[in-house]
């Protein structure tokens, strides 16, 4: 947990992106268990721990967070978590989950390759001339993003984080604590909805949990100060890593071809689809860009 709490509190990506890989994958343990303890971790009990302290480090430190993304990707989010835990969850078996888990997250880190990819790119600190179809579009990413924290114990973060970039075009000093609130959040809203209103979390669970409070509470916060001062393609460096690592690890487990070939069309999609998005942005960059040419022409 020292590596998962850290990068949770640095990169855009929970310490559940590392914790349910290596639950899974290397320790055998079932996904369950894992997406039940990367909830927790990420979120607060008795004391403050992982995402939440990197939370708290971030809010009294007063970093500029995207809030329209905050809470409209929690508002979406929320009901993605029940509709998936109780509907999309039981639906998949324990190396389906770790496929969908390990592609997933291969294709956010496509994502990141393409977002750093574009040299010079222009940015902007908030979501600019916001309105109504771009809220939408934050409630369904975080609607879709609470489906992935059903099953994974994370996902809404790295959804919001790469529409906000790549779609928005949002700086990622903005992006990345933001989804830092974001996932603190959602990790606590997804704890309690597990442990008060279901009642069902395994007591290996709770365990793993005593255990990692101590570690998760002092690295996350180190993490979130050291990932504020790191340049992003040092911080990318760290995600691209744990992707290779964790689709490695998910081959050594050699799971049947179906399982790979239907990995392999998730990544080439989410590949396409990130595209598509980056693309998509660059056009209302462009629009938004001629509009304000536009304005300044007309004061002139």
């Amino acid at each position: 947990m020292i590596l998962g709490s850290f990068v949770g509190g640095m990169t855009s990506e929970g310490s559940g992106a590392v914790a349910f890989p290596v639950m899974t994958l290397a320790l055998h343990i079932a996904p369950g268990i894992a997406r039940d303890f990367s909830l927790m971790i990420q979120s607060c009990g008795a004391i403050l721990s992982g995402m939440t302290s990197a939370l708290m480090c971030v809010l009294f430190m007063k970093v500029k967070i995207e809030n329209r993304a905050v809470v409209l990707g929690t508002l979406g989010a929320i009901p993605g978590f029940v509709i998936g835990v109780h509907y999309v969850d039981p639906l998949f078996t324990g190396p389906q989950k770790k496929m969908l888990f390990v592609s997933i997250w291969t294709a956010f880190a496509i994502a990141l390759a393409i977002l750093n990819s574009q040299k010079k790119r222009a940015t902007f600190r908030e979501i600019p001339e916001f309105c109504f179809w771009k809220g939408f579009v934050l409630f369904v990413t975080g609607f879709v993003g609470g489906v992935f924290d059903a099953f994974a114990g994370s996902g809404v973060d790295i959804c919001i984080f790469s529409i906000i970039t790549l779609l928005f075009r949002v700086t990622e000093k903005t992006a990345t604590p933001t989804t830092v609130v974001l996932k603190g959040l959602n990790a606590v809203i997804g704890f309690y909805y597990r442990a008060a209103m279901m009642g069902d979390v395994s007591e290996m669970a709770w365990k793993y949990y005593a255990l990692s409070i101590p570690v998760s509470s002092i690295t996350g916060p180190v993490g979130s100060f050291l990932g504020s001062h790191l340049h992003r393609q040092v911080v990318a460096g760290f995600v691209y890593i744990l992707e290779i690592a964790a689709l490695t690890g998910f081959l050594l487990t050699k799971p049947t071809w179906q399982l790979i070939a239907v990995g392999g069309c998730i990544i080439f999609g989410g590949f396409i689809f990130f595209s598509i998005i980056s693309k998509s942005g660059q056009y209302i960059l462009r629009n938004i860009e001629a509009r304000e040419k536009k304005r300044q022409n007309t004061t002139v």
